[in-house]
Formats: structure tokens, sequence, C-alpha cells
């Protein structure tokens, strides 16, 4: 099967495979990665902000930022 996509412009990330399947993260790890990697270029935003913003509450937040720096 052939498969091809366009990139929207705008309002658009690519998230690496490896990413999305990684055994090790949780889905709220893999969640804070992919917003912090959504911002746009230059953006200075702390991972606590983009956690509450995504809905991740604080014990779930400890655990994911743990997962991310393992």
């Amino acid at each position: 099967m052939f498969r091809h996509a366009i990139a929207p412009t705008r309002f658009f990330t690519q998230i690496s495979n490896d990413i999305i399947r990684h055994p090790r993260l949780s889905s709220d790890a893999k969640c804070l990665l992919m917003w912090q990697l959504s911002l746009p270029p230059g953006a200075d935003e702390p991972l606590s902000e983009s956690a509450r913003r995504a809905g991740i509450k604080k014990t779930a937040f400890g655990r994911a930022k743990g997962e991310l720096k393992a």
C-alpha cells in the first residue's frame, strides 16, 4: 500500500515512532514530551506549566518527569 501525506504548514508536529512506541514511557510522559516538542521555536515554557495545560496532575507529572529524565 502506498501512503503519501503532505504535512500541514501550521499547527503540526511530527513525532518519531520511537517515542510513540517507547516501552518504558507512560502515556503521561509521552504527552508531556509531545507537548514540549510542539511548542514554537524559542518558547521557554517549564515542564510544570506544560503538564498543567495538558491536564496532567501533580503526582503523574512527577512520575512522567522521572521517566523522561531516565
